[in-house]
């Protein structure tokens, strides 16, 4: 046999890399953030400053849309006209009219005798619910030197801004004087048509008072006289309408019954005893009737051709006959009681609905005299609801006069939130701290995959650890049919129940290598074991020899971690293993365990306590022997090599030795140790095997194996025995 040469590193190519990124994605994306947020924290130690602009423009020829001598010749302000206003803008009264709006005295920007003193180490002030005069001055001082207030050139328009640490405070406060300088001088010519409106409101209310009690004594008169409608009609005219609707088809009803019931009586006329009647033919019940009838028919006439008519048989199956015929007729009887019943209960029904008509016809002349009365009393109320309306109309008209008064400027454009500051720049900020980030999350991706590094391919196997690729056992979860419940949801059971499924066939394929890799003398002795615990060494002990047994080959499984237990465990607990062989001298034949699923046997570890020392006892290499004579392979469920010395011992008495190592778990380093103590041992390592697998990810991560084209046979097993 040549000897192993681990294949040749390739060079990594697009998928390997994203592969890399997306294992490592939870670091990489949180060292982006960290990197992200402190430079973009240096950006931010400065207090930014934001300044919102709006502007309003000057023209009152739309100051009075309601006068109706408004001149079309007005001309357009002069010069003078948009200084002064610009002036009003710039002026105090103002500007305190505006802090008293926003409350802006308990605003620490703007007065500072609000926030916290001593560097923050003595509270912030209580907010001032009732101002002076002299806080106010002073606030609106520092408002009037943050905001500034010129004309665009030797246009109408006036632009107004603010600045502030805030942007939302910014635009507040711009739109605030904006609002403030038009509110004041809309005020004024408010003032005059808010009194009309008060003294029209008090007619208004009274004539609303009594349109209300002129409809409310109409629905009085409804209720009494039970004038209800819906869609144009009386409640009786709807009533008498669906009766009628009702009654047509209550009649076609029962005239179909009717016929139906003189169709079968005409029927048992004819001298047929109703075996004819519509009804009875489509019964089931008389359908297996005439099938029994005519098996004790065909029944009789081959008795009487062989027997007389005093024969027993024969006398009972004439019994028969009659008593099937004396069914059938009753069964007849009971389909024509009941089509006569169905036809009496549609009539009954036809008579009901006709007496309600009756009564609903009734009722329509009692409504129909009881509208007389009905007439004045609407028209009463119509004629206060219309004089209601004309006042309100007239008060809305009012209303609007004083809504459509304007001031002399209206609002160009409003001052709208800034999205950056003026200092420090952001933009450049967040920009400089994407790179950094960028550059940081690669840099950590790479330094933990190549300081931790893990084992998830052939490639890494045959270069990192120097011994043959056994194959790929994928984690039962990751290839398991959803919906599995039950024992059939354990792997090892799982193996059995579905033979042609990817599970069984990743097993088989490890078969299929300790024959191919076998070196031609009788290795029968396999260790399975692992760097470390939980790796799935039991388990895949377990299922390798029900495989093997599987197809053939008679087996026998060794638990010989004597900690963990893990095969008896699978295989079921017993008082006898080998513990008790070996120390004991019990027959090898009471501690072996039959598994009628496989036909595999398994001799479990047994003792309540761990002896001293028990693989280095001579008797333990009698009992290999006589185990290697009588199966065609001793599978070996060996403890972890760093942690257990007999795993040293039985890697060293065995044939061949089966390395688990768990796909993207088992700390390289930890398995490199593994092989170099396994080599010091002299043990015959024949390949090195990845177990839990998941396979989606495997095949996401891109390296190449047998499990990356997973999705391609997903089809090609048989999930379901």
């Amino acid at each position: 046999m040549q000897a192993f040469r681990p294949i040749e590193p390739e060079r990594m190519h697009l998928r390997q890399l994203f592969g890399i990124l997306l294992q490592r994605a939870k670091l990489g994306l949180g060292v982006a953030g960290v990197v992200f947020l402190i430079v973009l924290g240096a950006f931010a130690l400065k207090t930014p400053t934001y300044s919102a602009v709006g502007s309003v423009v000057i023209d009152p020829r739309n100051a009075e849309l309601t006068s109706a001598r408004q001149s079309e010749g007005t001309l357009p302000p002069d010069t003078s006209a948009v200084d002064t206003q610009v002036e009003i803008l710039r002026s105090p009264a103002l500007y305190q009219d505006v802090v008293r709006r926003l409350k802006l005295y308990n605003d620490p920007e703007y007065n500072p005798s609000q926030g916290p003193g001593m560097f923050g180490l003595t509270p912030a002030k209580p907010p001032i619910a009732n101002p002076d005069e002299r806080t106010i001055s002073r606030v609106a001082r520092t408002l009037q030197d943050r905001t500034w207030a010129r004309r665009a050139g030797l246009t109408y328009v006036v632009q107004v801004g603010s600045s502030s640490t805030s942007p939302q405070k910014a635009a507040r406060i711009t739109n605030a004087i904006l609002t403030t300088y038009l509110d004041r001088q809309l005020d004024e010519k408010v003032a005059m048509v808010s009194r009309a409106n008060t003294e029209l409101g008090r007619s208004l209310e009274e004539m609303r008072r009594e349109a209300e009690a002129a409809e409310a004594r109409v629905q009085e008169y409804k209720n009494a006289n039970g004038l209800f409608s819906s869609e144009g009609q009386t409640m009786a005219e709807q009533e008498v309408s669906v009766l009628n609707q009702q009654l047509a088809v209550a009649r076609a009803e029962a005239a179909e019954k009717a016929a139906r019931v003189a169709a079968a009586q005409a029927q048992l006329r004819n001298g047929n005893m109703g075996s004819d009647v519509g009804a009875a033919l489509g019964s089931e019940t008389i359908k297996e009737m005439r099938k029994r009838e005519a098996e004790l028919s065909v029944k009789l006439a081959q008795l009487r051709t062989d027997f007389t008519d005093e024969y027993p048989e024969v006398k009972r199956t004439e019994a028969q006959l009659r008593d099937i015929r004396g069914q059938i007729q009753a069964e007849i009887n009971r389909i024509m009681s009941s089509l006569r019943a169905d036809a009496t209960a549609a009539a009954g029904r036809v008579a009901s609905l006709a007496g309600s008509r009756g009564a609903a016809q009734g009722g329509i002349a009692a409504n129909n005299s009881a509208m007389v009365g009905l007439l004045p009393l609407q028209q009463r109320a119509e004629a206060a609801k219309a004089i209601y309306e004309a006042y309100l109309n007239r008060a809305k008209e009012v209303a609007a006069a004083g809504s459509l008064q304007q001031p002399d400027a209206r609002i160009n454009s409003q001052a709208a939130v800034p999205t950056a500051p003026s200092s420090p720049n952001m933009k450049l900020g967040a920009a400089l701290a994407v790179l950094a980030a960028l550059i940081a999350a690669g840099a950590a991706v790479l330094m933990a995959e190549f300081w931790d590094k893990h084992l998830r391919s052939r490639l890494d196997v045959e270069r990192e650890l120097g011994v043959p690729f056994a194959g790929v056992l994928p984690d039962f979860r990751s290839v398991k049919p959803k919906g599995l419940r039950g024992p059939q949801a354990q792997p090892a059971e799982y193996l059995v129940s579905h033979p042609f499924s990817g599970f069984a066939e990743a097993f088989r394929n490890l078969r299929a290598f300790l024959m191919v890799s076998s070196r031609g003398d009788d290795s029968k002795l396999i260790a399975v074991t692992s760097a470390v615990p939980r790796e799935g060494k039991s388990l895949t002990s377990f299922c390798l020899a029900r495989t093997l047994a599987l197809s053939g080959s008679s087996v026998v499984l060794v638990d010989c971690d004597l900690r963990q237990r893990g095969a008896t465990k699978l295989s079921g607990p017993k008082e006898v293993g080998l513990v008790e062989v070996v120390q004991d001298d019990v027959p090898l034949s009471e501690a072996l365990v039959h598994d009628p699923k496989s036909n595999m046997f398994v001799l479990p570890a047994a003792g309540k306590s761990i002896p001293y020392d028990l693989f280095s006892n001579p008797k333990t290499d009698e009992v290999l022997r006589e185990l290697s004579e009588r199966f065609d392979y001793v599978i070996l469920d060996a403890p972890p090599i760093l942690g257990v010395a007999d795993a040293r011992i039985l890697a060293a008495k065995a044939d061949r030795v089966l390395y688990l190592v768990q796909w993207n778990k088992t700390p390289l380093r930890a398995a490199q140790s593994a092989i170099d103590i396994l080599q010091e041992c002299g043990a015959n390592v024949a390949g090195a095997l990845l177990t839990k697998v998941n396979v989606k990810g495997q095949a996401r991560y891109g390296y190449g194996d047998s499990s990356d084209y997973y999705g391609y046979f997903k089809n090609y097993y048989i999930a379901a025995a």
